[in-house]
């Protein structure tokens, strides 16, 4: 992942903004953040992190019920500036993290692990980061590239008058700038292009230069080294045929804001002098490298494991284990932009799966069961969607072996139901029937990292269901590991095991470490359309206070509407002998539906346009405010209510109001009086009210 100069500029000022975010925060904060990430001192003790429990206001580590002091003992020691540096340690710790779990290729993910856990033993130690020990000491080589370009520009001198001295050296200086800049391409692209080269130097300067002098462009607690104070001719023996063409296309772009005779001098002694350079890099008994160049870019002792396509997915539990559970809860939930999520966090009072429901409704979504088959043409389409999902769950279970995966995804007797939007595979579930044996076993479920926290986990599930149902089989078995045991216990399954044993034994495929989950469907149910039953039916009770039952009714208006339809239980087969109650305002509130739809939309859009209304935009971002969540259990803006508004989600003024009011609660409870942000909410609610009242909305 080599990101453009605009972006790393970008991503180095959100990091930036994190950590002046931190050092505002109260003191105590700032202990509880760093003892997160300290060790224990009480002696025989091998906690490695304090963790907060649930037990306000106690401070005891829930993993070793010591009190939060030992986990401070190194740290009250400091001094305050040292604080500070592991502060802004910790917030390059989460920003790594995030890089290793969104980077596909596997050389990066693993110097991200790497760094990670590098700076998190400097944290536990109080010291700076000590890159040596994993890649060596630079420089590299005794004869820089500073230094040997320096001494070429010196020796050509002579054959050049004074004004082209200083053109040279500037131009000297030009490149040493560019090439310092200069992006390395990934090994397996470099192997592509240049197979017959030596691939395991290539991958020992690589690797040198993406931790030693790209990822510190952005993590700050890191040293940055420049490339050409560390490496020498060997790197360049590699890269110069490029960064030259690189280096002559981006002077040609500049020439015509020069005047006439300075771009004839450098059309003429640029060329010139690169072709004579590159000679002297392929040239081994070259003056300007020295007599006895010694080249220390021999594989270094952490490189193997770096390079091991597998150690990514064997550093998972590592990585993890670097770092406090709840912040990587809520590094994963920041990786796909807030902006864009419309689950649970975004709609926090409708359904878990409504958003992916309704995008179906529309054909935005699909979802299809394809299957390989080794006795008849399985579709080009199938196979496509096959090696789709194949690629999702090897980004999304790390864990488990490339082959393993593609193994079960393509054998014939494991069924795949896929996610499809936009003809792309953004998620699915692989699962092998039994029905002999009266049960299916749940294999793989995922869905793409950037596509997460809509509800498609959900409603890929929901889908699964009512498939086995419509197949005979009621009966769900699967392994889940530690992190995935909550989210299957919201899709119905327990770890209380009812299919006797006999069943499953010998079938299904233990994992060790993963607990063995059942789910039990109920044929009666359409689990699709469950969610949405239930918020009917939510509805229709909502008025049960203070109503009185239908049957004892008589002439009433809204009894009408319930016999023309209008109004209907959503089991009206089991409501023959059921009292059916009814709020008389709800029936208001449905007749004007349309008309406050008007008006919602109308008060969104001019609150949207108010000057006080930007820091309420969008969603909250945690690199801004990390602790925000914490804080905030139910976030709103307007960017939500919006998706809400186009939705139809909002039923009755009340709800619009709630949403939005909520808005300007939560910033209240999160900043403090004297900010700006407390302001902006008193001035846009203000101007919300005085919108309602003109609206007719208000209810003093």
């Amino acid at each position: 992942m080599t990101e453009s100069n605009e972006k790393v500029k970008s991503m180095k000022q959100n990091g930036n903004s994190s950590k002046a975010a931190l050092r505002n925060l109260p003191h105590a904060k700032q202990l509880e953040r760093l003892a997160s990430y300290s060790t224990c001192g009480f002696e025989g003790c091998t906690c490695q992190a304090w963790k907060s429990g649930s037990s306000a206001p106690s401070k005891d580590c829930s993993s070793c019920n010591h009190a939060i002091q030992y986990h401070l003992d190194k740290i009250m020691s400091m001094a305050t500036s040292q604080r500070e540096k592991m502060l802004d340690m910790t917030v390059d710790i989460e920003l790594l993290y995030s890089f290793y779990h969104r980077e596909t290729e596997p050389v990066q993910k693993n110097v991200y692990f790497v760094l990670v856990k590098l700076l998190r033993q400097s944290l536990s130690q109080g010291s700076e980061p000590n890159i040596d020990t994993y890649f060596g000491k630079p420089p590299f080589e005794s004869t820089t590239i500073a230094k040997a370009i320096t001494d070429f520009i010196a020796a050509n001198d002579a054959h050049y008058s004074a004004e082209e001295q200083q053109k040279l050296t500037e131009f000297g200086k030009y490149l040493l700038y560019f090439t310092n800049q200069f992006s390395l391409p990934t090994p397996a692209n470099y192997s592509d292009r240049h197979p017959d080269s030596d691939q395991t130097a290539y991958k020992t300067i690589y690797l040198r230069w993406y931790a030693l002098c790209h990822v510190p462009r952005i993590v700050t607690s890191l040293t940055q080294f420049d490339v050409t104070q560390i490496f020498g001719v060997s790197f360049l023996k590699f890269t110069f045929p490029i960064i030259k063409k690189q280096f002559l296309d981006k002077t040609e772009s500049v020439l015509d804001r020069m005047k006439p005779d300075r771009q004839q001098m450098f059309r003429v002694l640029l060329p010139q002098l690169l072709d004579s350079l590159e000679r002297e890099i392929f040239n081994d008994n070259s003056a300007i490298w020295g007599p006895s160049n010694t080249n220390s870019n021999d594989p270094f002792p952490g490189m193997d494991s770096i390079l091991d396509d597998q150690s990514s997915s064997k550093s998972v539990n590592s990585i993890k284990q670097c770092i406090p559970n709840e912040t990587i809860v809520k590094i994963v939930g920041s990786i796909t932009d807030p902006s864009k999520q419309v689950g649970p966090a975004g709609l926090p009072n409708s359904a878990r799966d409504e958003g992916a429901r309704l995008e179906e409704e529309k054909g935005v979504l699909r979802l299809e069961v394809v299957q390989n088959s080794l006795y008849k043409d399985v579709p080009k389409q199938h196979l496509l969607w096959l090696v789709g999902m194949q690629n999702v769950y090897v980004l999304q279970l790390p864990r488990m072996p490339k082959e393993y995966i593609a193994r079960l995804v393509f054998d014939s007797k494991h069924k795949t139901l896929c996610l499809i939007k936009n003809n792309a595979v953004i998620g699915g579930i692989c699962f092998r029937q039994f029905p002999s044996q009266e049960f299916t076993e749940v294999v793989f479920h995922a869905v793409s990292s950037n596509e997460q926290v809509k509800g498609y986990g959900t409603h890929l599930m929901n889908h699964l269901k009512d498939y086995h149902v419509q197949c005979g089989i009621y009966h769900f078995l699967t392994y889940a590991d530690q992190y995935a045991i909550g989210y299957f216990k919201k899709q119905g399954f327990t770890d209380n095991i009812t299919l006797p044993k006999h069943k499953y034994e010998g079938y299904i495929k233990d994992y060790e470490g993963a607990t063995l989950m059942q789910c039990t469907l109920n044929p009666k149910i359409c689990y699709k359309q469950l969610s949405k039953v239930i918020k009917r039916q939510k509805r229709n009770c909502s008025g049960v206070s203070g109503m009185e039952t239908i049957e004892n009714q008589q002439g009433l208006p809204w009894l009408d509407l319930l016999q023309k339809g209008r109004v209907q239980n959503s089991h009206r087969e089991h409501s023959r002998n059921t009292r059916i109650w009814l709020d008389p305002s709800s029936v208001k509130e449905e007749e004007h539906s349309n008309v406050n739809q008007k008006h919602f939309l109308h008060i969104w859009n001019r609150l949207k346009g108010h000057n006080a209304a930007w820091p309420f935009l969008e969603p909250v971002k945690t690199e801004i405010a990390p602790d925000y969540y914490q804080y905030i259990k139910y976030p709103s803006d307007l960017q939500t209510i919006g998706e809400k508004l186009s939705q139809g989600y909002y039923k009755t003024k009340k709800m619009f109001i709630a949403d939005v009011n909520r808005i300007f609660n939560n910033c209240r409870m999160y900043n403090d009086p004297s900010t700006e942000y407390y302001k902006y909410a008193g001035n846009l609610q203000k101007f919300f009210i005085s919108e309602l009242k003109e609206a007719g909305l208000y209810d003093d």
